[in-house]
């Protein structure tokens, strides 16, 4: 009885996984690289300036030499080149509430897989873009996390709420773990059943979710 629970179960958790695509961002657009032509803050501070002496004062072997802007720095002190900022990258999905159909009070639906350890969040927004409407779950939470441990990235946001499509959580959460590789999931929680394992309790509703971040070097 209890393999065949779990054939179920894992078969409702494939069929309700939210396609991941590449999506336009504010945030992606903000870093965009500086265009050519232009001078980047960080190469505007190595700039060098000119003798602050008299040419006329100095060997002709020092005169030609401009003087780094380093400040007091120790002679035998390397200054580290501004190094490559990271490429941040975002990725959205949609869930609908037809999706929904386990006959338990909670689900996860996958959204990210394989996310390195070094990913770093700039935010993850989940906004309910349809009401979620059901006439026998009374109460809906969505979380953000890794698989099987509960909302443990972005806490509980409440579902069926009169204001969508205008009720959305933005968050930026602190990585969950800095080492290896795990899976990202929308984490469902309900007062009652979702559904009847085959059907879902809900007769409408859509949330649209979104990871914006980038990987550490």
């Amino acid at each position: 009885m209890k393999p065949l629970l779990f054939m179920l179960l894992f078969a409702i958790a494939v069929s309700a996984q939210s396609r991941s695509v590449q999506c336009t961002s504010a945030f992606a657009i903000a870093a965009d690289p500086i265009p050519s032509g232009r001078t980047s803050p960080a190469a505007a501070k190595a700039v060098m300036e000119p003798p602050s002496k008299d040419a006329a004062a100095e060997p002709d072997s020092q005169s030609a030499k401009p003087r780094s802007n380093v400040g007091n720095v120790a002679a035998q002190i390397q200054l580290r080149r501004p190094g490559v900022p990271p490429s941040p990258w975002c990725r959205c999905g949609t869930v609908v509430a037809g999706s929904l159909t386990a006959p338990l009070d909670s689900q996860e639906v996958p959204i990210l897989t394989g996310l390195a350890g070094s990913f770093r969040f700039d935010h993850v927004l989940v906004q309910e873009t349809r009401r979620f409407s059901s006439d026998s779950v009374s109460s809906v939470d969505v979380g953000v996390g890794r698989a099987h441990l509960g909302a443990d990235v972005v806490p509980p946001f409440p579902l069926k709420s009169d204001s969508a499509p205008d009720s959305f959580w933005n968050w930026r959460p602190n990585p969950p773990q800095l080492t290896g590789a795990y899976d990202l999931v929308l984490n469902f929680k309900a007062s009652s059943p979702l559904g009847d394992g085959a059907a879902s309790n809900f007769s409408s509703g859509a949330l649209t979710w979104e990871v914006c971040g980038y990987n550490a070097q």
